[in-house]
Order: structure tokens, then sequence, then C-alpha cells
């Protein structure tokens, strides 16, 4: 027992001192200076980031990117290291090579299944070798371990990438990720394999894998990029334009050039966009091809005729989905509203629209499309106007309600969706839009400077549409102008193509959809046998008839291109997981299918899911015992807000405060809160106020109005509006680790109540009834009186006549109503706020100031 409470306090202590020390370097340098500190598991400051720069180098040639990725992680401790870094690749990107430096040795990595390389990895670990390992959680999230760093060390190592540049109307674009953004974790706790601040879950068993440590308020992680692209367009180059960074460009003929970043020492926390425009009509159709053994690889361009404007525009369904999730708080979805607010401004006269935003919950804001007519526009407009950003990114619930409105059949329904995608269960939602879409088409919009790519372009493609994204800095308006220069009519409908005269084996895409931008359709294919023949194109270019025909050769020795063979293979791949995103998703593929994706990955020397590289350097064996394991934080991804994906850090702070706090192991400190029994109107939820420091807080009952959330279902100070439907307790707290430890508590029928008519009101009109008496005139930025009165948003459990009549007799003037989301807009006066909050219909009001 003695031995119990000494440890305690021990671990007490070294636990404020973690919180001083975040605080007073926070104080002392910061948000743009401070840096990461390393806390030991002794509670001891460590010395450093363990990753001390990356290096970035891409060579373009045509429509073909090769970038070399140069990691350098440092030891800057007493005692040997364990590395993990948790960090973004090139969604479309095929990587084919990693090298490992040590010293002057350099061990180049082999490509093996991953339990087999996971496996080589730790047993190089044990014996103390240096090594390192590179696995992929998605196709566009990687985890780099490197075992063994010795005091004062360094190990490179260096990644190399392959993939397809977009073109689209005379612009090549090129996109280097920087920073993987906070995901939303659905499901229920299960368990915790990686080094994340999210448990793994029924939803997202890898949770953990995908959600590195993000540096505390204040810090930063210590590490910097450099960027360089060197280009061979083939063609004329003509304007050059970094959208996020200054960067210095040097010409080099007309067709060459050299873009590097300005800063040597850039903060990797938005994505590198490098945009060209090349001259006219010069980039053609034609055909690249590479053969040195029995298989052969065939790349295929052909550029579609200039859009076609078709003489009458078609009436459609437009519906315009929009993510109001915490990590949509600021500027994100200031300019997601910014845009729909032109769409649908500029819709055509016959069009008919719905607006849906999501967060916990889905909700509509009619019950089914509209006519566009003024009055419902500006219905549409107020509803906009009055959202905000809070909660969970419940992507699915949103999926489903587009999905399970029929669909009329004399409209084609177009789809606007507009997040982040900062979702941990990827692969699940673009099977659901693959499953559930119908004859619609969707048009996704990446709302911000990090946003998953990956997810959006999935889901463009298995749509039928195209995806685009809008940068914070991005004017709204343009970016609206041509979405409807897309979908006034696609390019090219109901393609198919034929070849003759030679044998093309596995075509990749198989299936194609129509074309709805002027951008080059590649086709990737293997081959065996030589010969000359021709592939064509058919279609349909504003209901006109089309066709382009290519006459192609297939040699029998071609040695250059030799990155067609891992380029079709990632293409391969793409295929295979396509036809199982569920069983991907659940951790349990098809065996066919994972057998089909690992083979086909280890003859050509690629990642995937299932296969990792591994490096040992076996000349050398460090002393000294297991090496520590630190993990990489990464940055608070640029425009993102904090407190809107992690919670307010008042209520974070005062949580601290008041709750037990024990170390938790490799470098992670966690706050441990007592548990609510089933007595008490409240249940345990887990809060984040910073990966990895984890506060767990109580909730409401089921029935009263959750906290606010961020999107990894972290509670806020602020309410947010209910879910469209309850989740279990595990559900709506999935994504956030740790058990609360028993301790009863019981409360009074009174408190109960009063505790439930204190969830149903946001805090910010808490402060006016807690002036107690009249308030004539008030502001405080979140909330304003007016001559006594103060609007607010009512989100009601039912909707009716009689209830709208009951909440005229207060004292509620409502000046909006919507039915589907049950859901009114009014002013009401101060004094009457607590009587409206007895209503057992009401389930959460809000100012309509908030966010």
């Amino acid at each position: 027992m003695k031995r119990s409470r000494a440890r305690y306090w021990k671990v007490l202590l070294y636990s404020l001192l973690v919180v001083l020390l975040i605080s007073v370097t926070g104080m002392a340098l910061g948000s743009d200076q401070g840096s990461l500190t390393i806390i030991e598991p002794d509670g001891k400051p460590g010395q450093g980031c363990p990753l001390e720069h990356t290096s970035v180098k891409a060579e373009i040639s045509g429509f073909v990117a090769r970038v070399t990725v140069k990691q350098i992680f440092h030891n800057p401790q007493e005692a040997k290291i364990e590395a993990i870094y948790t960090f973004p690749l090139s969604a479309e990107g095929a990587v084919d090579e990693m090298l490992m430096k040590v010293g002057d040795r350099v061990v180049r990595g082999l490509i093996k299944r991953r339990e087999e390389a996971r496996r080589i990895y730790e047993q190089a670990k044990e014996r103390g070798h240096v090594a390192s390992l590179l696995d992929q959680e998605r196709p566009n999230i990687f985890t780099q371990s490197v075992a063994n760093i010795m005091p004062g060390e360094k190990v490179e190592i260096t990644i190399k990438y392959l993939e397809i540049l977009p073109y689209n109307d005379g612009a090549f674009s090129f996109v280097f990720p920087m920073v993987v953004g906070p995901r939303f974790i659905p499901g229920a706790p299960t368990g915790k394999r990686g080094t994340g601040w999210a448990p793994d879950t029924s939803q997202v068993p890898d949770a953990s894998k995908i959600t590195p440590p993000v540096t505390p308020d204040g810090t930063r992680a210590g590490h910097d990029i450099d960027l360089t692209v060197e280009m061979d367009a083939g063609v004329a180059i003509e304007q050059i334009h970094s959208k996020l960074h200054e960067v210095e460009v040097s010409r080099q003929g007309e067709k060459r050039a050299r873009v590097a970043l300005k800063n040597k020492k850039e903060i990797p926390n938005k994505d590198f966009v490098l945009t060209y425009t090349v001259a006219g009509d010069k980039v053609r159709s034609g055909i690249l091809t590479h053969k040195e053994g029995k298989e052969g690889y065939a790349a295929i361009i052909m550029i579609p005729p200039k859009r076609v404007k078709p003489e009458e525009a078609a009436p459609k369904e437009m519906i315009f989905v929009i993510d109001c999730s915490g990590s949509q708080r600021g500027k994100p979805i200031e300019k997601a509203k910014e845009t729909m607010r032109y769409v649908i401004d500029h819709m055509n006269p016959n069009d008919t629209f719905n607006v849906i935003d999501f967060n916990q919950g889905a909700r509509m804001l009619f019950s089914a499309a509209k006519k566009n007519t003024p009055e419902n526009r500006n219905k549409a407009l107020t509803y906009l106007n009055s959202l905000n950003a809070r909660g969970g990114t419940w992507m699915g619930p949103a999926i489903e309600t587009v999905c399970n409105t029929p669909a009329p059949e004399n409209r084609l329904r177009i789809v606007t969706f507009m997040t982040d995608g900062y979702v941990g269960n990827d692969f699940e939602i673009i099977s659901m839009v693959k499953r559930l879409r119908g004859k619609s088409r969707w048009f996704p919009f990446g709302t911000g400077n990090s946003v998953n790519r990956f997810l959006l372009d999935n889901m463009a493609r298995v749509g039928g549409g195209e995806v685009e994204y809008i940068l914070l800095d991005s004017p709204g308006e343009e970016i609206a102008k041509k979405f409807y220069t897309r979908i006034a009519a696609p390019v090219l409908t109901d393609l198919k193509l034929t070849v003759e005269g030679i044998k093309l084996e596995e075509v990749f895409p198989g299936q194609l959809s129509d074309l709805w931008d002027r951008k080059p359709l590649i086709f990737k294919a293997q081959y065996s046998a030589a010969g000359k023949g021709a592939v064509t194109i058919k279609g349909f270019a504003a209901g006109k008839p089309y066709e382009q025909t290519l006459h192609v050769t297939l040699p029998d020795k071609e040695p250059a291109n030799a990155s067609l063979g891992s380029l079709w293979a990632r293409a391969k791949v793409d295929n295979l997981m396509d036809r199982d995103w569920m069983g991907i998703q659940q951790g349990k593929p098809k065996p066919e299918i994972k057998e089909k994706i690992i083979e086909v990955a280890l003859a050509h020397g690629i990642m995937t899911q299932y296969t990792s590289f591994v490096a040992v350097e076996e000349a050398v064996v460090t002393v000294g015992g297991k090496p520590t394991r630190v993990t990489v934080p990464v940055e608070m991804p640029d425009g993102v807000s904090r407190e809107g994906v992690f919670g307010d850090k008042e209520a974070s702070v005062e949580a601290s405060r008041r709750r037990p706090v024990t170390i938790g192991a490799n470098h992670h400190w966690t706050y441990k809160a007592q548990s609510i029994s089933k007595e008490r109107p409240v249940r345990g939820a887990y809060v984040k106020a910073h990966p990895p420091s984890t506060v767990i807080m109580p909730q409401p009952a089921r029935g009263a109005a959750p906290a606010s959330l961020g999107p990894h279902g972290l509670p806020s100070q602020r309410l947010q509006e209910p879910p469209a439907k309850a989740e279990s307790p595990r559900e709506e707290t999935a994504g956030i680790a740790g058990e609360a430890e028993a301790d009863r508590v019981s409360a009074s029928p009174a408190e109960k109540k009063a505790f439930a008519y204190q969830q149903k009101l946001a805090p910010e009109l808490r402060v006016l009834i807690a002036k107690k008496g009249k308030v004539e005139e008030f502001s405080d930025g979140k909330v304003t009186v007016n001559d006594g009165k103060v609007r607010v948003k009512v989100w009601l459990n039912r909707m009716s006549d009689d209830l709208l009549e009951r909440l005229k007799k207060m004292g509620l003037d409502v000046s909006y109503k919507a039915i589907s989301a049950k859901m009114v807009i009014g002013t009401i006066a101060v004094e009457k706020l607590e009587e409206l909050v007895k209503f057992k219909e009401v389930r959460l009001i809000e100012p309509l100031s908030i966010g």
C-alpha cells in the first residue's frame, strides 16, 4: 500500500513537471518558434525530436514524376532509440525503392510480405542491428520505423516513388503532401497496436497507425523540409505557380525549369501545390512502352476533344452536402460556404436542389429537393449561414441520406460533397459511394490546405464525377465557375476502348466513366507479343458520336521508360482493392484478393497494404539493451482549428486540474479520470486536450444534448447539434484511448434534472443566465443581446404546428424553420431562456452567432 502511494505521488510529480515544461516552452518561444521536447518514461525531459529534416526532389519528364524523399533521423539522447514517424506521400504514387544509410554504408531495402518484413525488423532490433521498416497504412499514409539509432548518430532513409501527373485544360499539377491531418475514428475501441493517439476500433482496426501525435499548442515538431522540382515538360512551359509556398523559379530553356522552396527549412504543415501551363494544344496523344524480358508495358495517352457546349442545359437535381465537423472550424467551413453560396445562386432555372449538412449526424434542409425559386434559395442561404463547425466527421450517414432519397427519373442527380476528408474509415466511405450512388454523379470538394486527397479522388472516381480542391486562399467564385463549366455537359460520355491488330493484357482502367474535364485518358497495359495495331476510343461529345484512333507499335525490346512496370502494377493493385474495399477496411480482405495484391507487389517491387520495405545493417551490432521508442509528432495542418479538432483549451486545462494523473509509456502522458456510475445521468467519455495528452470527461445522459466534439469525438466547451440518431456510448466516444477507473458517484433527482437542463443550453447562453437579471444590451463576440433579446437556433425532437404555437406563446419569435432538420431560428427574451429549456421537445439551444 505504501509503495503504491509513493508511486502515485512520484508519478503525479513527474506529470506536473511535464505540464509545466510544455507551458513554459510555449510561453517562452511562442507558437511559431517553439520546439517539441521529448519526455522520457521516467518523467525527465529529453533532448529533441529524432526526425531532423526531410529533403524532397522531384524530377518531372512529360507526364511522369520520379520523387525522392530523404528523411534524416538523429539521436540527440544518451541512449539508443527507435524512431517512429507517420507521414504522407502521394495517393497516386507507386513506392518502389527504399535505401538506408548508416555512416558510409548504404543498405537497399527489400520488399517483403508485411508480416515477414515486421519479423525481420523486430529480430534485427533485438539483436542490436540498425534496421528500418517502411509500412503503408493507406495509399497516402506511411510509417517509417528506424531501430537502434545510437547516441549522437544519424540514419538517412531514402524513399522513391513514381506517379503520373494530372493534366487538365493545358495545365499540369504536382502535389507533395506534407502532413497527415487528424482523422475522425468511428467504432468501438478494441485495443492499440500503433503509436498514434487513437485506439484501434471495430470500424478502423488500424486507427492507432494513422493518427500520429500532434505537437501541443505553442510548440513545433522540430523537423523541417526542403523541396526542389526539376521539370522537363517536353513542350514549351508558360506559367509556373506555387499556390501555398514561396518558391524560386529558374528557367532552363522553353521546355525546362527548376523550382525550389525559397525557405529551405519550411514547416511541413501544408501541401506543396505546383501548377504549370504549357503552350496551346501541343500535348498530343501517344504511347510509351518498355520491354526488356518476357513482359512488356505500355502507357497509352489519348487527349480528348475540346469541350462542346450543349444548346440547352438539361435540368438537374443538385444536392449540396457540407461537412460541419470540428476540423472544418474557421477558414475551411467559411471557404466551403463561400463556394456553395455561388453555386446555389447560379443554378439553372429548371434545376431542383437540397442542402445536407453533417457532423455527428446528417440533416436535410428540405424533406425532398425543391424547385429553384428565389424563396427556396433564400431559405438555403439562411440555413447555410447558420451552420457551425463542431463535432465528429460521421460521413457514412451523410452518404446514406443522399442515396436513400429516390432520385428523379427525368433529372441527373449531381452531388457536391464539401469536406476535408479527415476520416479513418476511408475505404468504407469509397465502398459506400460506389455501392449506393446509382446513376448520380459525385463531385467532391476538398476544403483546406492539407486534405485527404486519396479519399476525395476516389469518391469522384467511383462516383462518376470529378474532384476539386479549394485551398484556403482560392477564390470560391473561381472554383464554383469551374464546377459549372464541368456539369454543363461532360466532354465525353459512353466511352469504350477497342484494340485491333495487337494484344494488350489487363488494361487499366478497365471501366470508363463519363469524362467531365478535358484531361487525358491514360491506359496502362501489359503485353507479351510485339506488333503493330490501333487503339480506338469511342463515345459521344455533346450528344454526337466521337471517335479517336491511335496507331501504336509494341516493340520486342525497349529499355527506356522502365517506370512503366511499377505504374502498371500500382494500377493493378488499385483495381484489386476496388473489388473489396470493405474487407480491406475491416482488416479481413478476401484471401484471393490479398494474395493477388501481394503477388503483383512482390513481382514488381512496390509497396501495398500487404507488402513492406525492410533494411538491416548486418555489419554493426549496437550495445545498450533495447532502444527507447520515440514517436515523431506532426504539425497541426495549416488552417485547421486545434480547438475544433481537440476541443477548447480552457475545458481541457480545467479538467486536468481536477483529476489525478499518471505517466503513460513510450513518451506519452495521460490524464485519467474517475468513471461515473449508472446512477448518475452522465457517462464516461474521453477527451483529447492535444495528443498525446488524453483527458477523460463526463458527457450527458442519453437523450440530453452531447458536448461539442471534434473530428475524433473529442468534447469541447461548446455544445453541438445532437446526432440524427443515437449512437452507443462507445461509438460516440470512439477514437479516444483509455478506460475510466470505477469510483461510484450519486446525485439527487433534482440535481439530475438541473444537469439535464444545463446540457440543453450552450455555454454562451448560460453566461447570460448567470448575470441574474434583465440583460438589455450585451456582446462578447460569441453572443449578442439587443433590446433584451437574443437570436437562437433551437433543435427539436419533433416538429409540429402545435409545438410551434406553444413556443410562440412562450415568447419565441420564429423567423425560420427547417422541417427535416427539426430546427427553428428565432429571437427570445433573455429571461425566457430558462423557460424554453424546460420544453421536453427541445434538444439544444444555441446562439446564432456561435462559430
